[in-house]
């Protein structure tokens, strides 16, 4: 599958996991009698208009994203036109039915309703996951660091380093995992170095029941030690020593798990917990300044990042596809509840700050102070989705 198809694929994606998050709010909606006007999939012009006897269905031109039209919600905000330049029929609903008519708890829930739409999304992404694929926890931190491609014309090739070799030490230092080969070898001061593999080793994989789970262990057995010489290791362009190999790294100890229907449904809630506090720890160093706003990832990025995982997942067959689009499923749809929790205007957490302040007070903030709120915080928020597609179209250029 060519990297088109897969960037196709990961805005279906993005665009199926932002849809159910509409569809939480139209769900909630309808169920406590909430005047819908029209639940839209894509953005842009309408393209295909099915009306219903109280909800316009609606396909948009641009398929990334969604959304649901409630009754009186935005009265402020004119319809879009149709295709013709004309007007569509506004669906006539009672004025018990308009979103600022209903009471505050059920107003609430309906804003909410969307992000717990995602979670409810992760928690089922994770369930199959878990169920079809399990865990897989690696014990300690020792691996096996083996060379798969050495290019040509580098300190690799000209020190006689050959793919399948296993790499022991960098001038006398042994090392255990790839961490340590990388910090090694970049301390090294001269533009040469001496370089221990083991060739010809056999890598043998023996299993060990363990509780619910199986303890893999791989070990190299056999081989020669021999100790190469690499000339030049200094990159002239970056200054970097460079040893010009592909690597691929074998974990020496794991513990995989699978999983039946029952403790996959139970595993999946700390699954997604931890997923939840990752984001939470991102944000929080955004906020602190451990982290820059060039860390994050728009749009872009993430198609980019998707389609780049999902393509690399291939080589290794559509079960590693499948496991990827399930991992990042998850993953996404957990940071799309989490963003649209935050307490900024515009954001359904903004909303919810408003409704909370009325039930303090008894009495809803004015409506034209609220919008006021919401149309700045709707500009900030363009304002950093712009920031971060230009962050995001440097990064693909830069590779």
């Amino acid at each position: 599958m060519s990297s088109v198809l897969y960037i196709i694929l990961a805005i279906l994606i993005l665009s199926v996991l932002i849809v159910l998050h509409e569809l939480g709010h139209y769900l909630m909606g309808k169920w406590l009698g909430f005047g819908i006007v029209e639940f839209s999939i894509g953005m842009g012009p309408v393209l295909l208009r099915k009306k219903g006897k109280e909800t316009d269905l609606t396909l948009r031109a641009f398929l990334i994203g969604g959304s649901c039209q409630f009754y009186g919600e935005d009265q402020s905000v004119p319809e879009e036109q149709e295709p013709n330049g004309a007007q569509p029929e506004s669906p006539r609903f009672p004025p018990e039915k308009s979103f600022n008519a209903q009471k505050v708890w059920k107003r609430f829930l309906v804003v909410v309703a969307g992000p717990l739409m995602n979670v409810l999304t992760a928690l089922v992404l994770a369930f199959v996951l878990l169920l079809a694929f399990g865990t897989t926890v690696q014990r300690g931190t020792e691996q096996l660091i083996q060379v798969t491609e050495v290019e040509a014309d580098s300190a690799a090739e000209r020190a006689g380093i050959e793919a399948g070799d296993l790499l022991v030490a960098i001038n006398g230092s042994e090392f255990t995992d790839y961490d340590a080969f990388s910090a090694t070898f970049s301390a090294v001061r001269d533009n040469e170095t001496d370089v221990v593999v083991l060739r010809g080793a056999e890598l043998k994989e023996t299993a060990q029941p363990e509780g619910d789970g199986t303890v893999y262990t791989v070990s190299a057995e056999g081989g020669e030690r021999i100790t190469l010489h690499a000339t030049e290791i200094r990159d002239l362009h970056t200054g970097n020593n460079r040893l010009g190999v592909s690597l691929i790294l074998v974990t020496r100890d794991r513990v995989e798990t699978k999983y039946n229907v029952l403790t996959a449904a139970a595993a999946s809630f700390p699954y997604c917990w931890n997923m939840i506090r990752q984001v939470y720890g991102a944000l929080f160093d955004l906020i602190t300044g451990k982290a820059c706003i060039s860390e994050m990832s728009g749009v872009i990025g993430t198609v980019s990042i998707m389609s780049d995982t999902m393509q690399t997942a291939s080589a290794y067959g559509i079960a590693d596809v499948i496991y990827v689009i399930l991992a990042l499923g998850a993953l996404i749809s957990v940071n799309f509840a989490v963003v649209n929790l935050l307490p900024f205007p515009a954001l359904d957490g903004g909303r919810l700050i408003f409704i909370l302040i009325e039930m303090v007070r008894g009495k809803p903030v004015p409506p034209e102070k609220e919008g006021m709120v919401h149309f700045i915080g709707m500009i900030l928020l363009l304002v950093l989705i712009a920031v971060l597609m230009v962050s995001d179209l440097i990064n693909c250029f830069r590779g």
